[in-house]
């Protein structure tokens, strides 16, 4: 069972949101709703940045947390396929192409 979002959230952030649900499910990182809040409606992230942020939220730091650093920002690019992405050029993947 995972969780299910109104239709009217914004790609990138409905994307962003079922991440940080699989980073908690699936890999023990789970952050305070507040935080996650904050996160899901940034209009850019970069894997790095973003591996960081969780680990701070998560009560950590990643200064001495270099392997979960490189975990979470690994798992990041190959969810979204890079190692940054902008909300005005993020494409859903998940969504069927129109006029096909």
């Amino acid at each position: 069972m995972g969780i299910k979002l109104d239709k009217d959230v914004p790609p990138l952030e409905r994307e962003i949101r079922y991440f940080l649900y699989d980073l908690c499910v699936d890999w023990g990182y789970c952050i305070p709703p507040d935080a996650a809040d904050r996160f899901a409606v940034q209009k850019q992230f970069s894997a790095d940045l973003f591996a960081a942020d969780i680990l701070v939220a998560e009560g950590m730091n990643p200064d001495y947390e270099k392997q979960s650093l490189r975990k979470i920002s690994g798992w990041f690019s190959r969810r979204f396929g890079a190692d940054e992405i902008f909300e005005e050029s993020f494409v859903d993947q998940s969504m069927p192409k129109q006029g096909v």
